[in-house]
């Protein structure tokens, strides 16, 4: 089956605009967008650059813009995106400057999260600590605990979110999911100051709860829940 697609270039070399150039590629079943770019790359074009990385949707090294929605292309079928749309659209996530092609500058948002100094902060240190969280966290607090180490740090909340697209400093889905992780560790004692830095006016009071981030997260992290518990969490201190 051949399928049509429309790829966002850019070439920084050529200081020019970056386009949409349409692409034709014969597909088979079971064919991921990644795997159709890797074609495109290898049959038609070796100049086209994305990232990639595990193709298992675990690094989450892949996100993109498809079809004006941010998603991992190792995990999204070609054929449930050909049920959408007749044509294919692939572009560099929202919210971040373009590199090249689908390659974006990530550092703001790895600068955003380790701002929230993303590492267990103990009184004492203690490494031969043995800790069992089934004795300290109830089935529930376990459950959202797992639920928020699952992110990839894909950033795919971070470009659907609204938002950010107004306002780039807000602290977004996914640094509220960090946040909200070190909150239910029972081993970290930082709490005030992650709570201090989640009630900036660019904090979590600043959300829409516009919910794009729930639908983009691939890890189904659910990040508004993260925000809501943040905030909760918050009035109660204060």
């Amino acid at each position: 089956m051949m399928i049509n697609l429309k790829i966002f270039r850019y070439n920084p070399e050529t200081r020019t605009a970056g386009k949409l150039v349409d692409y034709a590629a014969e597909i088979s079943p079971g064919m991921s967008v990644l795997a159709v770019l890797h074609k495109i790359h290898d049959e038609q074009d070796g100049t086209l650059s994305y990232r990639y990385s595990c193709r298992g949707a675990i690094c989450g090294t892949c996100a993109i813009m498809i079809n004006g929605k941010a998603r991992l292309a190792c995990k999204t079928q070609i054929a449930d995106i050909i049920e959408e749309a007749e044509t294919i659209t692939l572009e560099p996530l929202a919210n971040m400057k373009v590199i090249k092609d689908l390659v974006v500058d990530k550092r703001p948002f790895w600068q955003a999260i380790s701002e929230t100094h993303p590492w267990l902060i103990r009184k004492t240190e203690m490494p031969d600590e043995r800790i069992t969280y089934e004795s300290l966290l109830s089935k529930s607090e376990l459950d959202e605990l797992n639920r928020a180490s699952d992110c990839i740090k894909c950033a795919s909340c971070f470009a659907d979110c609204p938002k950010i697209a107004e306002a780039a400093d807000f602290i977004g889905p996914a640094i509220s999911i960090q946040i909200y992780k070190q909150l239910f560790d029972p081993r970290d004692t930082n709490t005030n100051e992650r709570l201090g830095y989640s009630a900036a006016p660019t904090g979590v009071s600043a959300c829409d709860k516009h919910a794009n981030c729930v639908k983009a997260c691939p890890k189904d992290c659910r990040p508004l829940r993260a925000i809501t518990f943040i905030k909760n969490k918050i009035t109660l201190t204060t």
